[in-house]
């Protein structure tokens, strides 16, 4: 059976493209091999230096005189560093006091790392050694992901203190200055004292031509670290800094920023993913038009569909869901999805809204402007997605008038919301629901877009406007008629509808998306509030992704009773829009305690416990980590809090 390797205990420091796994002690070890795996790693969790999606350096494994360091402490620091402490405890001193301390730190710059090394004593002398083994091995990520890992290998030629590993436009580069370099082992000789530290450092290069994404130019300037004190200020501090790490741009628009969805394994390109980070960080965003939120815009059109291709999910005017430079293969969960994917429900009307948004912020005229024609064909999409169709209509089927989604190759997503995995969508029974499914999350997305392109289009003379216009409320009344379900805690909005038409007879947290679209009327919105806060749905840290009385909930399923950071914090900001301050307070005092249990940081995802039954928020093993709207979920917690941001 695969399993996925776990993150939650791993120290990892981020500067897209590139990205440096360390294990929990803070080493580069590689993995040992499982117990009748047939060469897999320990699926516990894995380590290396990655660009792209590779896995470059494999191990890079320290001693000092033939000795590793007891692991000390793991510090992250802002601007990419990870600083290791060790003590060498096996060269004695005149005491029983550890005599040999090791510092190592690891600055990571978008295709640079750079490793330092501190040797620092108590004792009056002391010859020395230091000595970094290190192995390649070029796993692809998809690979690293189902636990799978290509054995190393040696470096393919050496230069006295240069070593190089090379696969096909794949290229990793060591340099190290003082070292002799036999081997791909790289070794300082050296003597130190008290008081006179001994110091080694080497950097690796990682190249690769063929990758779809870049390294994005660093912004103009970076939002002051002037924040509230406290716990908030910290999680607000960690967070931009995490942001600021996953920059990316494509080949295709270097100038065109975006944020990569999350570490380790969607950095690049996501639809849905880099339009909500760039929602929830608009507040800051206060740059020229080339800025984060028109890059996004602007990254995102240069793909928009042109064709039908039902195996890429691909139709005129519909947005990505993800860039790969390569067809990505997940075996385990039936996966081959081309390196242009477009297997996403959502991703087109988020596009619209984001747009809208970046309309009425009233500085980006120019970028508004230049996106109106990628717009005109989003806007077609969003019609033709969600106009009344037939039960014949394989796609629709009794979804007709909601925008709805079916893979119809057997090897795409199968849910293509924000909640894909497989058994994402329940009833009450634990019944997985059949296709096509309509969301009710999308729905409210579908009728913002609508009316902010409805306004575009009026403001800069364009065509379009008033068909936008009835869309809209003709999707309201469809909403309010076929989504609306009651139990005995009385009506909500169910999670989806399947293929025949039937809502889902559970709540779920996708309720929460509605709020601040426009969609509900205030008693209806009323009605979403209460339960987004009642025990049924709020954990003490964060909103459930499913109802605790659903008969397949458990909290640690992906999307099944976990609580995921920006979930919550879309709840949050559609709590505020509402008018509902008390609530969205409520929320974001739970995901701030969460933040705490993370070292004031905010995960992917994090197990659905409760906080009356654990004094901390419990992780969920597989949580990627930084991931991009859940560090940007930062933002609204502020803006909850009532700091002005």
């Amino acid at each position: 059976m695969t399993v996925q390797p776990g993150l939650h205990r791993q120290h990892c420091s981020v500067a897209a493209p590139t990205q440096l796994w360390l294990d929990p002690d803070g080493r580069l070890a590689g993995e040992a091999p499982a117990p009748g795996a047939g060469g897999s790693g320990d699926p516990a969790g894995f380590t290396g230096l990655l660009h792209g999606d590779t896995r470059m350096l494999s191990r890079a494994l320290v001693r000092v005189n033939g000795l590793e360091p007891e692991p000390a402490t793991v510090e992250t620091e802002p601007g990419g560093v990870l600083r290791v402490r060790g003590l060498v405890r096996g060269i004695p001193g005149p005491t029983e006091d550890p005599a040999v301390e090791l510092v190592q730190t690891w600055t990571v710059t978008p295709g640079v790392v750079r490793h330092t090394l501190q040797l620092r004593t108590s004792l009056d002398s002391l010859d020395a050694e230091i000595d970094v083994e290190l192995a390649a091995d070029f796993t692809d990520m998809a690979q690293i992901r189902l636990s799978r890992f290509r054995g190393a290998s040696g470096p393919s030629s050496a230069d006295l203190s240069v070593l190089r590993w090379q696969e096909g436009g794949k290229t990793l580069t060591v340099a190290a200055p003082g070292a002799v370099a036999p081997d791909g082992r790289l070794a300082w000789r050296g003597s130190l004292g008290r008081g006179r530290p001994f110091e080694a450092e080497w950097q690796a290069v990682l190249t690769d031509e063929d990758d779809a994404v870049v390294a994005a130019r660093p912004p103009a300037s970076r939002p002051p670290r002037t924040g509230p004190a406290g716990a908030l200020g910290l999680l607000l501090d960690n967070s931009l800094d995490e942001v600021a790490g996953l920059r990316l741009a494509t080949r295709q628009l270097p100038d065109a920023p975006f944020i990569a969805a999350g570490a380790p394994w969607y950095f690049t390109l996501f639809g849905r993913d880099s339009l909500w980070a760039a929602r929830l960080l608009l507040p800051l965003d206060t740059g020229p038009d080339n800025g984060l939120t028109a890059g996004t815009l602007r990254a995102l059109a240069a793909f928009q569909g042109t064709r039908t291709d039902p195996a890429a999910a691909e139709e005129p005017g519909k947005i990505l869901h993800e860039l790969r430079s390569k067809e990505l293969v997940l075996e385990s969960q039936g996966l081959r999805l081309p390196p242009v994917y477009y297997g996403a429900v959502d991703s087109t009307p988020l596009w619209l809204c984001l747009l809208g948004e970046l309309w009425r912020a009233g500085r980006h005229d120019a970028a508004v402007r230049s996106l109106l024609p990628n717009a005109a064909r989003a806007a077609d999409w969003l019609l033709a997605a969600g106009a009344p169709g037939t039960d014949t209509d394989t796609r629709t089927a009794g979804n007709g008038g909601f925008l709805s989604y079916r893979d119809t190759t057997g090897h795409g997503l199968s849910n293509q919301g924000w909640k894909d995995s497989r058994d994402a969508m329940q009833f009450r029974d634990g019944r997985q629901a059949d296709g096509p499914i309509a969301l009710s999350e999308v729905q409210g997305y579908a009728y913002q877009a609508a009316l902010e392109t409805a306004e575009l289009f009026d403001a800069y003379g364009e065509p379009g406007g008033q068909a936008l216009r009835e869309f809209a409320a003709a999707l309201r009344l469809r909403f309010r008629e076929r989504f609306w379900v009651e139990d005995d805690a009385g009506p909500f909005p169910a999670m989806a509808l399947d293929g025949h038409g039937v809502p889902l007879d559970i709540p779920g947290s996708n309720m929460g998306h509605l709020l601040g679209t426009g969609i509900l009327d205030a008693a209806e919105a009323r009605l979403v509030a209460d339960r987004l806060v009642s025990p049924e749905l709020f954990s003490g840290y964060g909103v459930h992704t499913i109802s605790r009385r659903a008969a397949g909930f458990w909290p640690f399923s992906y999307h099944c009773g976990s609580v995921w950071s920006h979930d919550t914090a879309i709840a949050i900001r559609g709590l505020l829009a509402e008018g509902f301050i008390a609530e969205g307070r409520m929320l974001a005092d739970g995901l701030l305690a969460a933040a705490a249990s993370f070292g004031h940081r905010l995960p992917e995802v994090f197990a659905g416990v409760r906080a009356e039954d654990s004094g901390v928020a419990v992780p969920y093993p597989a949580s990627c980590h930084p991931q991009a709207w859940s560090s940007a979920s930062a933002v609204v917690i502020a803006q909850a809090m009532g700091v002005g941001l």
